[in-house]
């Protein structure tokens, strides 16, 4: 049998070829455990709120009663928030390891900035009787999200969040009850977003907000402690808004709070996230 001899170019070009395919490998690994380890620091981030929040660290003084039942609230969210955070953060460190161990696999990275808009779909209405704090929702993108003409997130990408207030009309001291929500993930990331809420009275009124920045909770206490919602724009730093063009249930005497499935609902992601795209 006679053995082939590679000329010292032949050599190199196998050597070269060899050498990228390796650089593909380990940039989609590394983009992978990076993506691995964002979803371990969200699962560390959401301990420590929650451990905060049991603490009674961020509970509001404004009035004692409306924040007591909504942090208790928040508490069943976060909750589950993390567990579906520990989930993601799992199948994150199986995709890092099955791409190390990959071949060949072609991926960029492209960081969806902070206040990025995206509209979703809800899979089914949700009611203040149906859907308790700490519930989960599902749905999905009504339109693509685009960064810089690149595709994220194609319209029809899962969603899915939690209910972060449940509290039927009347149940509060200043009668009035709030149905909030919040997007958790978009496809397999994890992302954090703002907080659509729906305030409502016995009487039927109902007032669809977007609160956005770190003080959601507070913001809803001063929103639901103030018969005027005088403080709507001065409420712990954050950021406050009419949710314009959003479905809110046609107001009715009943204690029952709705966000309809009917039209898109509108959110801005409250922190940057980085997205792995294979090709």
């Amino acid at each position: 049998m006679k053995l082939r001899t590679l000329t010292l170019p032949a050599a190199l070009s196998l050597a070269l070829a060899g050498s990228l395919a390796c650089n593909r490998e380990s940039e989609a690994a590394k983009m992978a455990d990076q993506a691995a380890k964002q979803e371990d620091s969200r699962v560390a981030e959401l301990q420590q709120e929650l451990a905060d929040a049991k603490a009674g660290k961020t509970t509001s003084t404004d009035d004692a009663e409306t924040s007591k039942t909504l942090e208790a609230n928040r508490i069943k969210a976060l909750e589950h928030q993390l567990a579906d955070a520990k989930t993601r953060a799992t199948a994150k460190k199986k995709e890092a390891a099955q791409l190390a161990a990959a071949k060949e696999v072609k991926a960029t990275s492209v960081t969806v900035p902070t206040d990025t808009a995206f509209s979703v779909k809800l899979s089914e209405g949700l009611a203040t009787d149906k859907q308790q704090s700490g519930d989960g929702w599902s749905g999905t993108l009504a339109e693509p999200v685009v960064v810089n003409g690149t595709t994220v997130w194609a319209a029809g990408t899962p969603v899915k969040g939690v209910v972060s207030q449940s509290v039927a009309a009347g149940r509060l001291s200043s009668g009035k009850g709030v149905l909030a929500i919040k997007v958790t993930s978009i496809g397999d990331n994890g992302v954090d977003s703002d907080t659509h809420a729906v305030t409502g009275t016995p009487k039927g009124e109902r007032n669809a907000k977007y609160i956005g920045g770190g003080a959601a909770l507070g913001a809803l206490v001063g929103i639901l402690s103030d018969k005027n919602n005088k403080n709507d724009h001065a409420l712990g730093g954050a950021a406050i808004g009419a949710a314009a063009g959003t479905a809110v249930a046609a107001g009715t005497a009943d204690t029952v709070i709705k966000i309809d499935a009917a039209a898109p609902l509108s959110f801005h992601l409250a922190a940057p996230e980085t997205v792995m795209l294979k090709h």
